[in-house]
């Protein structure tokens, strides 16, 4: 900011009020005192700038510095003046460049190649993806099969035969001494049960035949399947007349194993000390999921007999090869 003088005193003005003061002389360096009873005062060389008309000068407004030419854009030459480059910048006006032609077309050529490697390679990131996805789910690792079977399997049996009509008539009475009667008290397509007796002095036998085929199991162990199921029972059969459970009449059984009769096959004998002699044997048959049950019963007591183990353990075995070979011709699962 300029450094201003004191005011002109106004005529009249005696000072300050008190001692007066000798009037000191004024002074030669920076802008003089004006006294208005010194005779100099009208030279115009010692007034202040701002006393002076024009002595202050305006303050134009600041020029914008020249921007350097871009890459690709022609430059300005030389010999131009600076004020004439900038012409609005003097008047204070807005400035305005002219747009050459030239930088036009590049910039127009540029944003057309920069629009066809947009589309060139966003088609080409598209199908990238498209193929990468599609792979990933034709290699995706499907969802874990279960390791339990719930469906029959390839051989397994879906019905058993009747077994009311696995043993003929004449076989029948050879095998229990006389002509039997029989009772079926339950038959389905899976499962079918027939007893044969003959209750008549010196001769008592009792026949039983059940055939069953087992479906797939979760409570079985091992893979659940039908076949697993019919192990798994075959084997508590096999383990609960070896060992009986206490508290039942049933003796322990004599196991004895028979081969080459279905998948696996066993022979049970009991005697029975009730008051009446009574001899037992079973005969038990697995063939995949097919379970065949035999027991031949005969009494040696009371008026009854004689009977032996050896003549009811062939009875039964002859009745189970028959029941056996009955099952076989039983359709499978394809």
């Amino acid at each position: 900011m300029t450094e201003q003088g004191y005011p002109p005193r106004q005529p009249g003005h005696s000072g300050r009020q008190g001692r007066p003061r000798a009037p000191h002389a004024p002074r030669k360096t920076g802008w003089q005192v004006l006294d208005a009873f010194d005779d100099r005062a009208d030279s115009e060389s010692d007034l202040p700038p701002w006393a002076v008309p024009g002595g202050i000068e305006p303050l134009r407004p600041a020029r914008r510095p020249p921007r350097a030419p871009g890459r690709g854009q022609p430059g300005v030459p030389g010999g131009v003046d600076e004020p004439n480059r900038h012409p609005a910048a003097e008047s204070g006006g807005p400035v305005q460049r002219r747009r050459l032609a030239g930088r036009s077309r590049a910039s127009a050529a540029r944003r057309r190649r920069s629009k066809r490697r947009l589309e060139t390679w966003g088609g080409a990131a598209l199908v990238i993806v498209v193929l990468v996805a599609g792979g990933l789910w034709l290699t995706r690792s499907h969802a874990p099969k279960s390791q339990f079977v719930t469906r029959l399997q390839r051989g397994e049996f879906r019905s058993v035969p009747d077994a009311c009509k696995v043993i003929g008539a004449t076989q029948l009475q050879t095998l229990l001494k006389g002509t039997p009667k029989i009772v079926q008290p339950f038959t389905a397509a899976v499962h079918s049960q027939c007893t044969y007796t003959v209750d008549s002095k010196p001769t008592f036998r009792l026949l039983s035949l059940t055939v069953q085929a087992y479906p797939p199991s979760l409570t079985a162990p091992g893979s659940g399947s039908a076949t697993a199921n019919a192990r798994y029972s075959f084997a508590l059969e096999r383990t609960g007349l070896a060992k009986p459970s206490k508290g039942t009449a049933q003796p322990p059984a004599r196991i004895t194993a028979i081969r080459r009769l279905g998948s696996e096959a066993f022979s049970a004998t009991q005697t029975f000390h009730t008051g009446l002699l009574t001899d037992r044997v079973t005969v038990w048959v697995r063939y995949r999921n097919v379970l065949i049950d035999v027991s031949l019963m005969g009494e040696a007591s009371g008026g009854f007999g004689p009977v032996t183990t050896v003549q009811l353990g062939a009875g039964a075995l002859s009745t189970a090869r028959s029941a056996f070979a009955a099952v076989k011709t039983e359709p499978t699962v394809g």
